[in-house]
């Protein structure tokens, strides 16, 4: 079997694997998410998880006006969720939800 052929039934293969696999993914993550929301404190800080968890990344002003928060409290979760290490701030002054191993 030529080289070629050999590469295209691998790839294949993984394109299958991973269509298969990418539900199971899904369903693990957000049950992930879902767990650490339940241990999060204010109803503010477990909307900017949601709201970042649905959105991300976003921008300290995108999560303020999404969500129609004052400053102050949008500031105050993000901090509290960064402590936690639960959200990071990237170069790019973008907002990710870090998933926990």
């Amino acid at each position: 079997m030529s080289c070629e052929g050999d590469w295209a039934e691998w790839e294949e293969f993984v394109e299958r694997l991973a269509r298969d696999l990418a539900p199971a993914l899904s369903r693990r993550l957000r049950r992930a998410r879902f767990e650490r929301l339940s241990g999060l404190g204010p109803p503010s800080e477990k909307l900017v998880y949601i709201y970042l968890a649905s959105t991300e990344p976003q921008s300290f002003t995108t999560i303020r006006r999404g969500l129609d928060l004052s400053g102050k409290t949008v500031d105050k979760a993000l901090r509290n969720l960064k402590d936690r290490g639960l959200v990071s701030l990237d170069g790019r002054f973008l907002y990710w939800i870090r998933e926990m191993p």
